[in-house]
């Protein structure tokens, strides 16, 4: 089953190789393809001390682990593997004064996988959340201890693996321990055969995060109200400008889209749904304008990546993108962090806790069709949202403590 596997994900990779290689033509395309390949230098770090590998496979996965990563760095040297080019750069960003290297995950065939293993001289392996992928585990298994931390399962990725439960059961008992956010995935992990003595609920290392402050001085003078669209997926912004326009007659929408490289397709479907009424500002274009005399609309993308959990903290209320199409929504808990009214959509499958925060009334969900007159009637009623947040912030913090229990399964390991 592994050859099979591995032959088509060979042929996979060299079918989209030409594809990836020239999406990257801006971002040294032949240093990724090396990494891919496993071909790196040794990492140089100031201090020789056991190293643990990390994957995460983007933005998400980074920013929930990087408070485990600042735990650890602290006795060990990391390095830290993404799949996108969004994970890497908020990384480094978020990273950049701790002993961690960053790299590009290699291929998930045997050679590769052995060749990065070889040069980093890792000596446990941690994949977060559900980044299965079977020839990582089973490779680097035989040669290191390797775990699940911070571990879900989709519904929809659930009834897949257990298409092929035959391949995944023994493929997930080669794991130490799978540390898993929830009840819910632990069922899943069992109902797939893993044996329940390897499975620790510990909790969702997201609520356990620590967002960098950043002030945003230029953005001062946007009129208030402040909306703040986080991680949109094509067609929320246009859902979401419309909902605005209809219901906010003095304030400013700010749009965050998911992916960077649909700025300029999200700045077209902007500049068709507003008229000279609305201002419309890009945010890294705002050095050479002045913000004196806006208009009481203004429509403002954010095309920054890796700071919106800093953005959240100026604005009023949060939107979360994702959520209203069958995505399973994006993280809300950023937004909450800073004590921020939050809306959803009715998507928030990838959230299952999201359930006992809309029950206590924390958080409003709502269909798309009703967005107008949610906003309108929260904008109406101050002490409404101020009771929402107070409500989310005092359900986060009692759910954090993942990271201490996390923390002491990885030192287990280790001793």
């Amino acid at each position: 089953m592994f050859k099979l596997y591995s032959l088509l994900y060979l042929l996979g990779f060299l079918f989209y190789l030409p594809k990836e290689i020239l999406k990257r033509k801006n971002q040294e395309p032949f240093k990724w393809l090396r990494e891919k390949l496993g071909m790196i230098e040794p990492p140089a770090f100031e201090i020789k001390r056991p190293v643990i590998w990390i994957h995460a496979v983007s933005v998400g996965e980074v920013l929930a682990v990087s408070p485990l990563i600042e735990l650890l760095s602290k006795t060990y040297n990391i390095v830290l593997t993404t799949i996108t080019l969004t994970g890497r750069e908020v990384a480094k960003k978020r990273l950049k004064d701790l002993p961690v290297k960053i790299y590009y995950l290699p291929l998930d065939l045997k050679l590769p996988l052995l060749n990065f293993l070889k040069k980093t001289e890792a000596k446990v392996l941690l994949i977060t959340e559900t980044e299965l992928w079977p020839n990582l585990i089973d490779t680097i298994s035989k040669k290191i201890p390797v775990a699940l931390i911070n571990g879900r399962i989709t519904e929809r990725s659930f009834k897949r693996y257990k298409l092929f439960k035959f391949f995944f059961k023994p493929l997930l008992n080669r794991l130490k321990f799978l540390a898993v956010q929830e009840e819910i995935y632990a069922e899943r992990f069992k109902a797939l055969g893993v044996n329940s003595e390897k499975i620790k609920i510990v909790g969702n290392l997201k609520f356990d995060l620590s967002i960098p402050e950043r002030d945003f001085k230029e953005l001062e003078a946007l009129p208030k109200p402040i909306i703040i669209a986080g991680s949109t997926h094509y067609p929320e912004e246009k859902i979401i400008l419309q909902s605005f326009l209809k219901a906010v007659n003095k304030g400013t929408l700010i749009i965050v889209p998911r992916h960077p490289e649909r700025f300029r397709e999200v700045e077209e479907i902007i500049l068709s749904q507003i008229n000279s009424e609305v201002d419309y500002l890009r945010y890294t274009t705002l050095k050479h304008l002045s913000l004196s005399s806006l208009k009481s609309q203004v429509v403002l993308l954010f095309d920054e990546m890796g700071v919106l959990s800093s953005l959240y903290k100026i604005g009023n209320l949060a939107i979360i993108g994702g959520s209203f199409i069958p995505h399973g929504g994006q993280n809300p808990l950023e937004a909450i962090y800073w004590k921020k009214p939050v809306i959803t959509g009715p998507h928030m499958e990838n959230f299952p806790f999201i359930k006992e925060f809309v029950k206590e009334k924390a958080i409003i969900e709502t269909p798309a069709k009703n967005l107008p007159q949610v906003l309108k009637s929260l904008f109406e009623n101050e002490k409404l949202m101020q009771n929402m947040a107070e409500k989310a912030y005092k359900l986060f913090l009692s759910k954090r403590g993942a990271l201490e229990r996390t923390k002491n399964l990885i030192d287990e390991l280790l001793c």
